[in-house]
C-alpha cells in the first residue's frame, strides 16, 4: 500500500534512520517495505509488528 510505504518514508526520514533499520528495528524482513512501494500490501501482523516498534497507531498507518 502506498500510503503506509509513504508514511514509512517520512518516519524513517524524520528519525534519521534508514529501511533496513527500521525493518530490523520493526522485525520483519528485509526488503519488505520496498515491496509495498510497488503495490504488495502488509498483512495485519506486520501492520501491528510496525505499530509496536514506533507507537504510530495501524489506524494512522492505513488512514489517508
Amino acid at each position: 500500500m502506498l500510503v503506509i510505504y509513504k508514511k514509512i518514508i517520512k518516519y524513517c526520514e524524520e528519525n534519521n534512520i534508514s529501511i533496513a533499520t527500521f525493518e530490523k528495528k520493526c522485525n520483519i524482513g528485509n526488503g519488505t517495505i520496498g515491496k509495498w512501494g510497488k503495490g504488495s500490501k502488509p498483512s495485519l501482523d506486520t501492520l501491528e509488528k510496525i505499530s509496536k516498534a514506533t507507537g504510530i497507531t495501524v489506524s494512522e498507518l492505513v488512514s489517508n
